[in-house]
């Protein structure tokens, strides 16, 4: 009779090593597939090389618009995998030399959303808070509290550290697919070199006072 009990739990001590082993290798992929899932991988990874952004963020940016939905349409008709209004697809058309383009497209929602991440960046001397915000918001009062160098006062503060989150996320679950192969805050933009002024606390009271009211997107 011992021993059979004995064996018994030998045998439940192995099923659940097993269980346990099963999870630790696959609970990644499957929070990965239905929590944090990834599309578009190539594309992601082939236009964020092109313009020497981090892919990561890319990701971060898609998941947050439009959790890697190519039809999405917002309330106030942004559209496609990346959430570009009419006029801003319209200026990365121009930048990329087309004449035509499809905003559902993935590859173009993608190679839009690589690009104007570096415009954003470049514009914005690599500071990643103010090219989110300007990405959400527009750049009206990101360019004010940029200026003053009062990055606390950006816009869309929660819409940066929902990306920046979704960044560390798919830089951690998805290195080889989105082609990470420095740092996942690696960046090779050509930034502007120039300093932002420093305002005192009294100068950034009264812009605050009459900053631009942010729109929702």
């Amino acid at each position: 009779m011992r021993k059979i009990t004995k064996f018994n739990i030998i045998l439940a001590v192995g099923v659940f090593g097993v269980f346990l082993a099963a999870g630790y290798f696959l609970l990644p992929s499957v929070l990965g597939d239905t929590v944090y899932p990834l599309k578009y991988a190539d594309f992601i990874s082939k236009y964020s090389m092109q313009e020497g952004v981090d892919p990561a963020l890319v990701a971060g940016i898609i998941m947050q618009e439009s959790r890697f939905n190519p039809n999405a349409v917002s309330s106030v008709g942004a559209k496609g995998l990346s959430q570009f209004m009419d006029g801003t697809a319209r200026t990365m058309a121009k930048r990329y030399n087309l004449t035509s383009y499809d905003i559902f497209n993935p590859e173009t929602a993608v190679m839009f959303c690589a690009g104007h991440v570096k415009d954003l960046l470049i514009n914005y001397n690599g500071d990643v808070d103010a090219a989110l915000s300007a990405y959400n918001a527009g750049g009206g009062n990101v360019n004010v509290w940029y200026k003053l160098g009062m990055p606390q006062n950006y816009p869309s503060r929660g819409y940066i550290n929902s990306v920046k989150k979704y960044r560390d996320v798919y830089a951690s679950l998805y290195p080889n697919e989105l082609g990470i192969t420095n740092s996942k805050y690696d960046t090779t933009v050509e930034i502007k070199t120039e300093k932002k002024p420093v305002f005192s606390a009294f100068w950034g009271s009264i812009f605050q006072r009459f900053s631009i009211p942010e729109s929702d997107k």
